[in-house]
C-alpha cells in the first residue's frame, strides 16, 4: 500500500470520526437526550461507560452503541466538568475515569448538547461513591501451566515444540517441580504513605502507593466512611510432579502519620502468598494441589520529617 494510498484511508476514517449521520428531517423530530451510565460504577479509580440515549417525537429511540451510522457522540458535545478524566472516545461509546482527587467536591458532573440543536442537552450530577470498598490490587504471575493458550505460556520453559504433554515423564523440566518456572512469582514490595489531607471544610486520608517498579496510585478515604483494600498477592503455582509452589505475598512497609492513625481501620493490607498449583497426576483421594506460597512482610512505621 503505497503513501497516497495511505493517506486517503486516514482521511476517510478522519471524517467518518467527526461527521454526523443525522437523517434530512430528522432533527426537528429529535426531543431528548439522555446520558446513560451505571451509577453503582461512580466511585473513586473506577472506569466506566456513558452511551447517549435520544428519543425522537414518534417515541423512537436511538442508542449511539447501536452503529457508527446513527445518532451518537459525533453530534454532541460533551463537556466533562467535574469529578472524571476521558479514557477513550469513539462515535458509540465514550469510557470515562472516575477521579481520585474530586474529594473536595464528590461529584460527577457531565453534559451533552446537540451541536445543531443546543435546545436538546442533558446535564447530570452525580455524587461520588464512597462508602464502599476500594480495592488496589497487585499479583505475582502464575507458575507454567502447558494447558495455557497463550505463546507465553509456553515460552516460560525452553522446549524446541510444543508436544503431547500428557506422555513427558515425571522427570523431565516440564514435571519437576524444583524448577522456578513451575513456582507462583512474587507479588511486588509496596510502600504505602497515609497522611491526612485538609481542606477548607474537611480533612480526608490521603493514600499513595509505591510499587517496586515505579507505579504510582493515589487513593482517598473520608474518615469513618468506606475502606480501602490495597494487596499484593503471590502468584498461582504451576502444574508439576507434586504441584508448584504458590509464590510469595509482597513485603508492605507502611508510613503513616500520627494523625491518621484514628483511621487505620480502614484500610486493609493483603500480602497472602499464592494458591498451589496442580499436581500433574492427581491422586483421587490424596493431595489435590501444591503449597501454598509464604506470606510477605508488613512493616509499620511512623511518618515523621
Amino acid at each position: 500500500m503505497n503513501l497516497k494510498v495511505k493517506r486517503y484511508i486516514l482521511f476517510i476514517l478522519m471524517v467518518l470520526v467527526g461527521a454526523s449521520f443525522i437523517k434530512p428531517g430528522q432533527l426537528k423530530k429529535i426531543i431528548r437526550t439522555r446520558i446513560v451510565l451505571d451509577v453503582s460504577e461512580i466511585y473513586p479509580g473506577n472506569t466506566f461507560e456513558v452511551a447517549l440515549l435520544t428519543t425522537l417525537r414518534d417515541s423512537t429511540k436511538i442508542r449511539s452503541q447501536a452503529s457508527n451510522f446513527t445518532i451518537n457522540f459525533a453530534d454532541f458535545d460533551f463537556e466533562i466538568l467535574n469529578g472524571a478524566e476521558l479514557v477513550s472516545k469513539s462515535r458509540t461509546l465514550m469510557t470515562l475515569k472516575v477521579s481520585d482527587w474530586a474529594f473536595t467536591n464528590p461529584v460527577l458532573d457531565i453534559k451533552a448538547t446537540l451541536r445543531r440543536k443546543p435546545s436538546i442537552n442533558h446535564h447530570i450530577k452525580i455524587p461520588i461513591r464512597y462508602d464502599l470498598t476500594q480495592v488496589v490490587s497487585y499479583r505475582g504471575e502464575n507458575g507454567y501451566d502447558p494447558r495455557s493458550t497463550t505463546d507465553n505460556g509456553y515460552k516460560k520453559i525452553p522446549i524446541t515444540k510444543r508436544v503431547n504433554l500428557e506422555f513427558i515423564d515425571n522427570e523431565q523440566t516440564l514435571t519437576n517441580n524444583s524448577d522456578p518456572a513451575i513456582q507462583g512469582e512474587k507479588g511486588p514490595d509496596l510502600d504505602i504513605y497515609i497522611s491526612m489531607k485538609d481542606t477548607l471544610e474537611k480533612a480526608f486520608v490521603h493514600i499513595l502507593i509505591f510499587d517496586e517498579y515505579g507505579g504510582e496510585v493515589v487513593k482517598t478515604l473520608m474518615p469513618d466512611i468506606g475502606r480501602i483494600e490495597i494487596e499484593s498477592l503471590g502468584g498461582k503455582g504451576g502444574i508439576s510432579r507434586s504441584g508448584g509452589k504458590g509464590g510469595t505475598g509482597g513485603n508492605v512497609t507502611v508510613y503513616i502519620r500520627k494523625s491518621a492513625l484514628p483511621y487505620f481501620d480502614q484500610i486493609f493490607i493483603l500480602n497472602n502468598g499464592g494458591e498451589g498449583g496442580e499436581l500433574w497426576r492427581p491422586e483421587i483421594d490424596g493431595q489435590k494441589l501444591g503449597p501454598y506460597g509464604d506470606d510477605g512482610e508488613i512493616k509499620i512505621i511512623d511518618w515523621v520529617d
